[in-house]
């Protein structure tokens, strides 16, 4: 179990990762409920998820100016699929949210908005990076 607060955690993923997140409230959010121990095994569907989606989005960014890759649209469908279980995840860890923290997440990352989906990808990515940051956590680099 992690022994930084939200906050800490952030802080060491951005170092980590040499940016700061535009999510950060979002991401907080998470971290607050999503570390609890009756919410973690949620939270590591989440960023596990997380890294595959955003893995597939380069696959797709890559692989659609590459003639001969020919199985996008696999990779398209299992984007959507995946793409679909983290809001439900997302929608899981609302359930356990006050209302403004309810309110906040489905404004800004569950409407069906262009606006809405960037900012989720934007959110994915810190959860990426927080899934390689524990990552190694784990392996003790």
């Amino acid at each position: 179990m992690i022994k930084l607060s939200p906050k800490e955690l952030l802080e060491a993923i951005e170092n980590k990762s040499g940016k700061i997140f535009t999510e950060r409230e979002g991401l907080l959010i998470i971290f607050n409920v999503g570390l609890s121990d009756k919410n973690n095994s949620l939270f590591e569907e989440l960023i596990f998820t997380s890294k595959y989606i955003l893995g597939l989005k380069r696959v797709l960014e890559k692989g659609a100016g590459i003639p001969d890759v020919n199985n996008l649209d696999e990779a398209k469908k299992d984007l959507a699929k995946n793409l679909t279980e983290v809001v439900d995840i997302l929608k899981e860890l609302l359930l356990k949210m006050d209302e403004n923290k309810k309110t906040f997440f489905e404004s800004n990352y569950l409407v069906m908005t262009q606006n809405s989906l960037a900012k989720l990808y934007s959110l994915l990515d810190g959860l990426e990076w927080t899934k390689m940051y524990l990552n190694d956590l784990k392996r003790g680099n």
